[in-house]
C-alpha cells in the first residue's frame, strides 16, 4: 500500500530539513574559508552581475516546471516538449548574454566582466538540461533523492572553488564554484532519474501549458528583476567593496533563509495541489504548514540577525564588518519570506496563477521604485524601505488567502504571531543575561545555545502541538528504525 499524503508529507519534510541543512553546512564551511581569502570587491563582481542570472534562469524555465508539478498526469510528451524548449531557450540566451557581456562590462565600469560574466552565464546552460529531472522528481515528494543530488554537487563545486581560491584565482574562483554547481547537480540528477527525452518537440504540448506557465514566467521575471536589482544598482552607484558587503550578507541570510524555504517551498506545490479539489482538507493543511513553518523560521532567521555582529567578527574577521548591519536587516524580511511563499503555492494550486502575477508586479514596481527613490540614501535606508514594502505585500496576499482558504487573520495570529513574540521574548532574555559577558567567542556559542534551548522550554511550558509533533515523529522513526 502506497504512503499516505501525511506520511509523504512527513518524509518529505525530514529529508527536505536534512537536505537543506547540510547544503547550508557545507556552504558556510567553505563560505567562512573562501571569505577569509577574498576580498569584499571579489565578490562585488559576481553581485553585479547577479540579475542577469536571475533572469535568465527564470526565461529558460519558463514557468513550465511548475506547471508540471501541478498537472495531474503528465505524459511523456510533455516532459520531453517542456525539456527541448528550455534547453533551447538557454542557449539562445547565453548567446544574446555573450554578445551583451561589453556593454555590462561598460555600463559598471568593470572592464573584468566581459569575460568574467561570459563563464558565470554557462551555469544557466547547464541548469537547462537538469530541469525535468528537477521537476519529476520534487512531484514524487523524492526529497531523498533531492538531498543526495544538492548535497553531491554542493560539496564538489565548493571543493573546486576553494582549490582555485587557494591558487590565487581571486574573483574567478567563485565564477568556477558557481558553473561547477550547476554542473555536477545536472550530472548528479541524470543519475537519480530514470526519465530520457524523446527526439521530438511537440508545439501543441507546450500550447496547453502555455496560459498557466506564462503567468508564472511573468511573475518569477518580475521577482528576480526585484531582487536583482538591489546588487545592480548598488554596482552602479556604489564602489565593489559595497556590492561585496551586500552579496555576502545575502548569502550569510540564505543560510537558515533555505533551510526553511528549501523544506517548505519543495513540498508546498505538490502537497497542496494534491488536495486543490477538497478545500476544507487543503485549508488544514495549509494551517499546518504555516505554523511549522513559523515554528523554524523566526529562531533560526532572526537568530542569525541576534547573532549578526560576533557571527561575522569571529567567523570572519573584522574585514566583513560592513555587512552586520545588512545582515540584520535582510534576516527580518527573511523570516517572513517562507510565508509569503506558501500563500503564492496556494494561489497556484488553487489555479490562480494571474493572482500571484498581479501581486508580484505591484511588489516589484514598488520594490524598484523604492530603490530608485533612496538609492542616495545608502545601502542600509534603502534596505529599510524595501522590507517596508515587502511586509505590505504579505497583508495583501492575507487578503486573498481569505476569499481562497477562510485562513483570516485572526487564523494568522493564531498560527504566526505567537512564534514571533516567542522568538523575541527568548532573544531579549538572553540579552540580559548575558550583558556581562565580554569575549566575543563565549558570547556567540552562549547566545546560540541559550536562545535554542530557552525556545524550545518556553515551547514545551506552553504546550505548543508542533513540537509535540515534531518529536513524536523524530521518535517513532527512531524506534522503528531500532526494531528493522
Amino acid at each position: 500500500m502506497g504512503k499516505s499524503l501525511k506520511e509523504r508529507t512527513a518524509h518529505g519534510i525530514f529529508w527536505g530539513g536534512f537536505n537543506t541543512f547540510t547544503q547550508q553546512l557545507v556552504q558556510l564551511g567553505f563560505g567562512i574559508i573562501m571569505a577569509r581569502i577574498l576580498t569584499p570587491g571579489d565578490y562585488g563582481l559576481i553581485g553585479m552581475i547577479t540579475v542577469f542570472t536571475m533572469i535568465a534562469n527564470t526565461l529558460q524555465e519558463s514557468g513550465f516546471s511548475s506547471t508540471l508539478i501541478k498537472m495531474p498526469a503528465p505524459t511523456k510528451e510533455d516532459y520531453s516538449s517542456v525539456f527541448w524548449f528550455n534547453v533551447l531557450i538557454s542557449i539562445v540566451i547565453y548567446l544574446i548574454l555573450f554578445v551583451s557581456a561589453p556593454f555590462i562590462a561598460d555600463f559598471f565600469d568593470e572592464p573584468i566582466l566581459s569575460s568574467y560574466s561570459r563563464v558565470v552565464f554557462l551555469a544557466f546552460v547547464f541548469n537547462a538540461l537538469g530541469i525535468i529531472q528537477n521537476a519529476i522528481l520534487t512531484k514524487r515528494i523524492a526529497q531523498k533523492e533531492l538531498a543526495m543530488v544538492n548535497l553531491g554537487s554542493i560539496l564538489l563545486s565548493c571543493i573546486f572553488g576553494l582549490i582555485f581560491a587557494l591558487l590565487n584565482y581571486a574573483h574567478w574562483a567563485i565564477a568556477i564554484q558557481a558553473v561547477s554547481l550547476s554542473f555536477f547537480r545536472t550530472i548528479l540528477l541524470w543519475t537519480m532519474s530514470s526519465w530520457r527525452p524523446v527526439s521530438s518537440l511537440c508545439l501543441p504540448a507546450l500550447k496547453k501549458m502555455f496560459p498557466f506557465s506564462v503567468k508564472l514566467l511573468f511573475s518569477g521575471i518580475i521577482t528576480q528583476l526585484a531582487g536583482g536589482a538591489y546588487s545592480f544598482v548598488l554596482g552602479k552607484y556604489y564602489d565593489a567593496d559595497q556590492v561585496g558587503y551586500y552579496t555576502q550578507a545575502n548569502k550569510w541570510y540564505t543560510i537558515p533563509y533555505s533551510i526553511v524555504y528549501g523544506i517548505i517551498n519543495t513540498l508546498a506545490l505538490p502537497v497542496l495541489s494534491e488536495v486543490s479539489d477538497e478545500k476544507d482538507r487543503q485549508r488544514a493543511v495549509f494551517r499546518k504548514m504555516m505554523r511549522f513553518t513559523a515554528f523554524i523560521s523566526f529562531p533560526m532567521i532572526l537568530g542569525l540577525a541576534f547573532i549578526a555582529n560576533e557571527f561575522i567578527l569571529v567567523l570572519v574577521t573584522d574585514k566583513w564588518l560592513g555587512a552586520v548591519a545588512i545582515l540584520q536587516i535582510l534576516c527580518i524580511w527573511g523570516a517572513f519570506t517562507p510565508i509569503y511563499s506558501l500563500y503564492a503555492n496556494v494561489m497556484i494550486s488553487r489555479g490562480y496563477p494571474g493572482v500571484n502575477l498581479a501581486f508580484s508586479l505591484v511588489n516589484g514596481i514598488f520594490q524598484i521604485g523604492t530603490i530608485i527613490a533612496t538609492v542616495h540614501l545608502g545601502v542600509v535606508p534603502l534596505l529599510l524601505f524595501a522590507t517596508g514594502i515587502n511586509l505590505l505585500t504579505l497583508v495583501a496576499y492575507q487578503i486573498v488567502s481569505w476569499k481562497l482558504l477562510r485562513f483570516g487573520l485572526t487564523d494568522f495570529y493564531r498560527d504566526v504571531i505567537p512564534f514571533v513574540a516567542i522568538t523575541m521574548a527568548v532573544f531579549f532574555v538572553v540579552s540580559l543575561l548575558l550583558k556581562p559577558v565580554d569575549n566575543i567567542y563565549i558570547l556567540l556559542v552562549l547566545k546560540i545555545v541559550l536562545s535554542a534551548f530557552l525556545y524550545v522550554a518556553a515551547l514545551k511550558l506552553l504546550r505548543v502541538v508542533i513540537l509535540e509533533e515534531v518529536v513524536m515523529y523524530f521518535t517513532t522513526k527512531f524506534l522503528t528504525r531500532r526494531k528493522n
